[in-house]
């Protein structure tokens, strides 16, 4: 009767286990195929013109930006982008410099057609949401201010860049305040832009 009962405590408890085992697998495999379809967001063409361009500075041995870029869909589910500048003569006339050609997927992953070799835009750049950008904007004024202003906000311009206000609220006296503006930053998804009151270029990612 004893032995019995063992044989049906143990039968039970390595049931027991076995399940634990079983919903702890299917847990892992979940979080799993979470991480997977994170992997496979599909950027639009004009993140993709951004990433493109921060690549280039984060690759290049020169640490250059290319101001310009051209993002053609191909029809086939990847982007012709071209990063090049332009520069206008003394005479008035206009030349064209291009820097890099890229075939890339809306995966940001594809070929650098110039040199013939795979690419990773992920890799070298991020696209940031509004929130996340205003918080990088507070972070750079403070490592170039010595001050973390306190407040923020956006808004979202047509061409797809941000201008991110940076201010703190003062207080006058007799329940009235009024803001004062520390800085005004635009800048594109990947964080880069211009210091609009200082009128220089400007990387939050750094």
């Amino acid at each position: 009767m004893n032995i019995h009962k063992l044989i049906i405590y143990i039968a039970a408890a390595f049931l027991g286990i076995s399940v634990i085992f079983g919903a702890a697998g299917t847990g892992a495999a979940a979080a799993a195929a979470r991480a997977e379809n994170a992997e496979l967001r599909e950027y639009t063409p004009g993140e993709l013109s951004c990433m493109s361009q921060y690549y280039y500075k984060r690759t290049s041995e020169s640490g250059f930006y290319p101001p310009k870029v051209s993002c053609r869909d191909m029809g086939n589910g990847l982007y012709e982008i071209i990063l090049f500048e332009e520069v206008k003569e003394a005479d008035g006339t206009v030349h064209s410099t291009t820097y890099a050609q890229y075939s890339i997927g809306t995966d940001a992953k594809g070929t650098d057609t110039v040199f013939g070799k795979e690419i990773d835009l992920t890799l070298y750049s991020k696209v940031y949401t509004p929130e996340e950008l205003c918080k990088l904007a507070q972070n750079h004024y403070y490592k170039t201010n010595d001050f973390y202003p306190p407040n923020v906000s956006y808004t979202a311009n047509k061409d797809g860049t941000y201008t991110i206000c940076m201010f703190e609220m003062i207080e006058d006296g007799g329940g009235t305040t009024h803001s004062a503006t520390c800085g005004w930053y635009t800048v594109n998804v990947c964080g880069v832009g211009t210091d609009d009151l200082m009128m220089q270029n400007i990387d939050l990612n750094e």
